[in-house]
């Protein structure tokens, strides 16, 4: 094996060089980089093998491996995807546990008592005042954009992307979509709450209604941070 004192320094600083251009996780780095390490070991020792000293067959390695701002960027795409996938589904596990939450708030604060839950949101808005009957289906508007954006980042990152035309910037663009409607979405909830409080506080269940903002504004501030990697990730692949 090609001894580590000498080879070190210019593998290592190689390796710094792509992993400061790689996106994602520090776990995910570390595994793109421990792969590389391997790699270039392994090509370093066919060539002592060789003959060639191990300084040499280092610089040989490297230059094999290629520039580091390319090799990241081999990466990139893969990255991207694997990120915007794990959003999308995250984003569409959690809206419906949220809206659950909204739908027990509102029963528990009797705001709709003549509701044909069969019918929503047309029967939901039906028995609610109409500022809050019209933000309800802003909600669903939003929540709509969010499963559709989901969805796709879901389709295009699995099975589908075999017959999809090879267009990396699609997953994350999909992703971050889902994202800041569910941003719209839970934003949009959590001013409807407002409106309520200061319109009619009395009616509202304080627990059921805590609950259900505590969701929403904890999504709102993960979602947006989601959503905002995913554009970052968009703008740095070609």
């Amino acid at each position: 094996m090609t001894g580590p004192a000498a080879v070190a320094p210019s593998v290592e600083e190689y390796l710094a060089e792509i992993t400061a251009r790689l996106p994602g996780s520090a776990r995910t780095r570390a595994g793109i980089v421990a792969e590389l390490r391997s790699g270039l070991l392994d090509a370093m020792d066919a060539r002592v093998a060789a003959g060639l000293p191990a300084a040499d067959a280092a610089a040989a390695a490297i230059s094999e491996f290629g520039d580091p701002f390319a090799v990241a960027g081999g990466f990139r795409a893969e990255i991207a995807a694997g990120i915007a996938r794990r959003v999308s589904i995250a984003l569409l596990a959690t809206g419906p546990l949220v809206g659950l939450l909204w739908i027990a708030a509102a029963a528990a604060s009797h705001l709709a008592p003549r509701v044909r839950w069969t019918a929503l949101p047309r029967g939901l808005a039906a028995g609610l005042p109409p500022v809050l009957a019209a933000g309800l289906l802003l909600v669903a508007a939003a929540a709509a954009v969010t499963a559709c954006g989901a969805l796709t980042g879901i389709a295009v990152t699995g099975q589908l992307s075999r017959w999809l035309n090879d267009r990396p910037r699609r997953a994350p663009a999909a992703a971050a979509v889902a994202g800041f409607g569910a941003v719209g979405a839970d934003a949009l909830g959590l001013a409807l709450l407002a409106a309520q409080l200061a319109t009619a506080p009395g009616k509202l269940s304080p627990a059921a209604a805590a609950a259900a903002a505590a969701a929403s504004a904890a999504r709102i501030v993960l979602a947006r941070r989601a959503a905002r990697q995913c554009l970052a990730m968009r703008a740095a692949l070609t």
